[in-house]
Formats: C-alpha cells, structure tokens, sequence
C-alpha cells in the first residue's frame, strides 16, 4: 500500500530564502499528517546539503497507525547535521509487506514496522533468519474486546468468557478487523488457540475461524456499526490504541472494553530492518531508531495511545496499567497462526475419493451397511461445510468401469456446492450420485487402492486452482488389494514425492474405517504430502471425520 512520496529537497528555483529554510531543518515536510502520501524528506545541515547532491534514499513501511508518529520523527531528523538521506514514509499493512517480503524483488523497504512479530517470523519460517535484522519493539498495545453500547446489556457476561467462547460467538455477536489491515484477529485467535484442550473445542474454534474469516470488515466499518443499533453494532477485537481513538471520536458512544480471561495479547510493533543486496546506509536507519526511542517520540507514542517499552498506559485508557498480558508467543505460534488463518479463510477445493469395494456391504446397524451409511452421513457433511466449496467426486474399487480401471469419475466436475443456482445445482448432484454408491458395493469388488490414489493425483494436479487449499480425501475401510497388481505403496510413495509441489501444494487427507485398513500405510501417504491420516473404529464417526479433515487442513 505504497503512495506516491513528494520530496523536499531544495531546487535551483526554490531561493535563497527556501534554501535557508530548509538548512536550518524547518518546513521540509511537504505533506500534512493527514494525507495518507508516503513522505521524503532530506536531511542535513546547510554546508551538507549543498555538497548532497545525491542523498541515500531509506524506505521506511509502517503500518498505518503508528505512521504519523514515524512521520514527526522523521521530521525531527531534519535537525541532525550528520545525516545525507532521503526518508521515504508509507502506511502499509504487516501482511502485505509481509507476502512483498517472501516473494522477494523490487519494493522490500529498507525499514519495516509492522504491527505485530508474527509477520517477521512468518517470513523468517520461509527464507530463514539471515534475512532480517529485528531490532525489537518500540511500542505495544493490548489487544482486548470492544463492546458497542448497543450490545453492552446483552445476557451472559456475569461471568467473564475465554477468548474462544468470545470468538465462538455465544452471546455476544462478534466480527475481526481484515488481517489486511490488524493483527488483532491473529493475535486473539492465538490465545483461543491455546485454551483450547480438547479435540470438540479445537474443532469448534476452528468452525468460528472459518465463519469469522468470511466475514471480516476493516476498522472503519467496524467503527462505523458500533454507533448503531443492535442489529448492525458487533464486538470486536481491538487494540488499545485503537479503542482510545475509537472514544476520542465517539465520546457519547465510548467502546466497553472486555478483557477475557486469558487476559489481552500485546501487539508490539518490532522495528524490523531487511536484509537486501543493496541497502540503505546503516547510520540513517540507526538514526531513525535512535529517535523512535527518544524521550520525545516515547512522549508521543504515549500521547497517540500506544505503551512504550517499560512505560505507563496512555493517557485517558480505558484499560487499567497493569493489564493482565498473556505470555508472548512462541516464533512457531506466530507461523501457525498466520498459517492456519491464510488456509482457514481460503476456500477448500477437494476430489472425494470413495471406497466401494465389497466390503463396504458390511453391516454397521440394522439394514443398514457401511455404504449406506457412508453416503448418508457424507450428505450431512456436505451440509456443513461453506457453499463456496469445491468439491468433485471419484468411486474406486477394481475394475469398476469394466475396461481394467479401478476407479469412476462420479462426479467429474470439481464445483462449488452452494451459494448460486449452480451450485445448489451441483451439491444436489453429489447428493444423487452418493445415493448410487450401493449398486457400486454389489459389484463386490476389490480395493484398487494405491492406484486409484495416484490417478486422483494426477487428475488434482491438472485441474490445481490458485487460491484454493486443494486436496484429495480418501475413504476407505481396507487395504490396497489389486488382483492385477498395480503400484506398490513404495511406488506409489516416490511417484507422491516426486508430484508434490511445495508452492502448488494438493494434500492428502486419509480417513480408514473398520477393523481391516492399513492406518500406517496410509499414513506414509497422507505424510508424503504433507497431508492428514484420520483412523476411526465406529463408521457412524464419519460425518464428523470428514468435517473435522477440512477444518484441520492446514
């Protein structure tokens, strides 16, 4: 989110007037705080600036709300006599930098600031830690639970709630600022994460993460509904800074702000310098940090909302000084949330590999057999799962076509399964063919297994969609069991090794049944792609497998 910089150095036409004026460090800034443009501004003592003929050009990234304290300081450098540079300021977001970083080329600033760590070690995790010079944080602010007065007498808050019960929704209607824009949602998803104990509570934070990150909206709008009434006020998780200029501008509409049991993550603000072949002169960027942790800047950090390190609350908090902080997360917290948020948000493309051997006819119930209940419980799961799936369909057996092949595109056509005409239209077609699984069992063939894999692959990885998670789910309650022979699982294996692409990854979610599967061979396969082995004894658990395969996808 670059704007376009206006620089401050004097021209041939500017006189001796404007050129006294910029000597003597005032006025250079061209800009007003106000306009959102990135900002150059040269800096140097009159002698200096008429032998700079070409001063060093520091890039400097911030994200958005500490931008107009970086620009004073920026400002202020204009007064330091030992300097010949170019400072060029400009809001942007941790994550887009962030993706800027790990793709790297063109456009990587010489100075980053995010709002959060977890953007440095998710690129870290990527290109290793030669990349980055981190030189710490220069603020932090705590990230709590805003409430809009229209929801504040709301039933069910005599009792404070955990960052997972608020994120699951119960009473409280909640909405997460665009992680295009805040870490906050990443940072409270994080702690969720960690008071969640159980498989059930994980799996239903996971449902909340999925639903949340559908429907994330920025800070403006955010702002905007909390003014309003019930029906389109929502909570949402904030920073401290942030609901302080919430109150400051709303001052009949102040936010109620609600820390959570765990108590509040801390955003903090990492004064981070990247690592790129050709860099800016170390003294300016040494400067510039030198000055964000002067007494002066620390005074306006204060002032703007933020906490410095070691420092007190701002001013007019609403948050008492000794808030409660949760403990910071480890580099691989921060990389598995920005992980699993990035694969949770985008939606799911999967092939549905079905087993439909003869065993499969094997009773689980009365009249009722593995198929059967296979095919009822997959129509729930398809109930359950966001209408902007993808989701096509294969039946495998051994020779189920009657030309040799072990496995029958059902449903060919990997579409979406709700949301439009057509896609009502195709999950209805899922719907109808996996009723027509049974007549498949009375074929009483084998388990082709290992091969039918290996063709779903293949057919996965032509058919491979950007922006999607695009994966395989494999069915079955057996082992490979091929008359005419077919793979091996080590061919199988190296043929998966060699397919897999890590920049176009197409995983493997294995889930046997019954008493008869091969769970470490599938596991292998599932592994060989990074991918996931479910075994369960009870095929009735199937419906809630197949769900929980798709929120553990990532």
């Amino acid at each position: 989110m670059s704007d376009s910089s206006v620089s401050t150095a004097a021209s041939s036409s500017a006189g001796p007037a404007r050129n006294k004026r910029i000597a003597a460090g005032a006025g250079l800034l061209a800009l007003t705080l106000g306009t959102g443009g990135a900002v150059s501004a040269m800096v140097g003592s009159s002698d200096e600036v008429a032998s700079c003929a070409e001063p060093a050009k520091v890039s400097v990234s911030v994200t958005p709300e500490l931008y107009p304290v970086v620009f004073e300081q920026v400002d202020a450098l204009e007064s330091n006599p030992t300097l010949c540079a170019d400072y060029v300021v400009s809001r942007a977001s941790g994550e887009s930098v962030n993706r800027a970083v790990k793709a790297g080329g063109q456009g990587i600033p010489d100075v980053w600031i995010p709002d959060s760590s977890m953007w440095v070690d998710d690129a870290t995790a990527k290109l290793g830690a030669g990349w980055v010079g981190n030189s710490g944080s220069i603020a932090g602010s705590p990230v709590v639970v805003g409430v809009p007065q229209a929801q504040s007498s709301l039933p069910g808050f005599d009792k404070t709630p955990t960052w997972a019960q608020l994120l699951s929704a119960g009473n409280l209607p909640i909405t997460v600022q665009d992680t295009g824009v805040s870490s906050t949602a990443l940072a409270a998803m994080t702690v969720a994460n960690r008071g969640s104990g159980t498989r059930q509570e994980r799996t239903d934070l996971l449902r909340s993460i999925v639903r949340l990150s559908r429907s994330t909206l920025s800070p403006q709008s955010l702002a905007g509904r909390a003014v309003q009434g019930s029906d389109a006020a929502r909570a949402y998780p904030l920073s401290e800074q942030q609901l302080l200029e919430f109150d400051r501008t709303h001052p009949d509409k102040k936010l109620r702000p609600l820390i959570p049991q765990e108590g509040a993550p801390l955003l903090d603000f990492p004064f981070v310098r990247p690592v790129k072949a050709t860099s800016a002169p170390q003294n300016a960027i040494d400067a510039l940090l030198v000055s964000l942790r002067s007494a002066q800047a620390k005074s306006a950090l204060n002032k703007a909302g933020f906490r410095v390190p070691g420092g007190q609350a701002p001013d007019s908090s609403a948050l008492p000084s000794d808030i409660k902080l949760v403990a910071a997360p480890k580099s691989a917290e921060n990389v598995s949330a920005v992980k699993s948020w990035g694969d949770l948000a985008r939606d799911a493309r999967m092939l549905v590999l079905v087993d439909v051997s003869g065993s499969m006819s094997a009773e689980v119930g009365p009249k009722q057999s593995r198929i059967d209940l296979l095919a009822s419980t997959a129509k729930l799961a398809l109930n359950a799962l966001p209408g902007t799936t993808q989701i096509g369909a294969w039946a495998f057996s051994t020779d189920l076509d009657g030309k040799g092949k072990d496995y029958l595109a059902i449903v060919p056509e990997v579409a979406e399964i709700g949301n439009t005409p057509a896609g009502n239209a195709h999950k209805q077609k899922m719907v109808d063919k996996l009723g027509q699984l049974p007549a498949l069992v009375e074929k009483n063939g084998d388990t082709g297994l290992y091969d039918s894999i290996w063709a779903a692959y293949q057919a996965a990885t032509k058919s491979y969609r950007d922006g999607y998670v695009n994966s395989i789910v494999v069915m079955t309650d057996g082992k490979n069991d091929d008359p005419r022979g077919g793979l091996s699982l080590q061919q199988l294996l190296k043929n998966l090794g060699s397919a897999y692409k890590p920049d176009k990854p197409i995983k493997l979610v294995a889930i046997s049944m019954g008493q008869d599967t091969d769970p470490a061979a599938l596991k292998q396969i599932a592994r060989a792609t990074d991918g996931l082995s479910y075994v369960t004894k009870d095929p009735s658990e199937i419906s809630t497998v197949f769900v929980d395969a798709f929120l553990h996808r990532s």
